[in-house]
């Protein structure tokens, strides 16, 4: 599990040094961001459930989600299920198929892409049926967590000045948290050191 964890991140920094090439950085300083970094690598179990209950909205195995990090590699099973979001379709919230065609295949999702796990296309509109278990796996790239993960200063002068103010990597999380998913970081930090004691509790990157 540890070589497979150094394989991804191998992966992820040269991608992030293939971005540095391309946007012509020659000091370093978006892969500086990401060392030590703050990945996390996930297994996901999705346990079986009916069509029928899926299809009614009364249970899910898991909510659409985004991901906050620069790069995440993600590895499905056979079963499918998988869809993302497609940003082309002027109807929000469209979600298009991402069916597995080979189990060595690895998906890269960049720069927060939203995605979801629903039904294969195969069984839908079959409510009789029950979906199996399925797993995956995603390794969640992210950068160190004391880093500034605000604009580049290559990109920033009078004539465009920066667009968005310079925060931590922390900072950007709860942020993010705050839009997405409507969250109250201050109530669940309270909320979270009245049950175990603890202070300064932060979502983890």
């Amino acid at each position: 599990m540890e070589g497979f964890y150094r394989q991804c991140d191998d992966v992820c920094m040269t991608l992030m040094k293939a971005l540095e090439v391309a946007w012509g950085i020659d000091d370093g300083s978006l892969v500086t961001r990401c060392v030590p970094n703050a990945t996390d690598l996930r297994l996901t179990h999705y346990p079986a459930i009916n069509v029928d209950e899926m299809q009614s909205g009364r249970s899910s195995r898991i909510a659409p989600h985004t991901d906050f990090g620069p790069i995440t590699l993600l590895f499905q099973d056979s079963t499918g299920g998988l869809e993302i979001e497609d940003r082309t379709n002027p109807r929000p919230h469209s979600f298009v198929p991402l069916p597995p065609t080979d189990m060595t295949e690895m998906i890269v999702n960049i720069a927060g892409d939203i995605h979801r796990v629903t039904i294969p296309e195969a069984m839908k509109g079959k409510s009789a049926l029950t979906l199996p278990r399925r797993m995956s796996m995603a390794y969640l790239f992210k950068a160190e967590r004391n880093a500034s993960v605000g604009p580049l200063s290559k990109f920033v002068s009078c004539a465009e000045p920066a667009k968005y103010p310079d925060m931590t990597a922390p900072e950007f999380q709860k942020s993010r948290n705050s839009i997405v998913y409507n969250v109250d970081e201050k109530k669940c930090s309270k909320d979270f050191d009245s049950l175990n004691g603890i202070s300064g509790y932060e979502f983890p990157l």
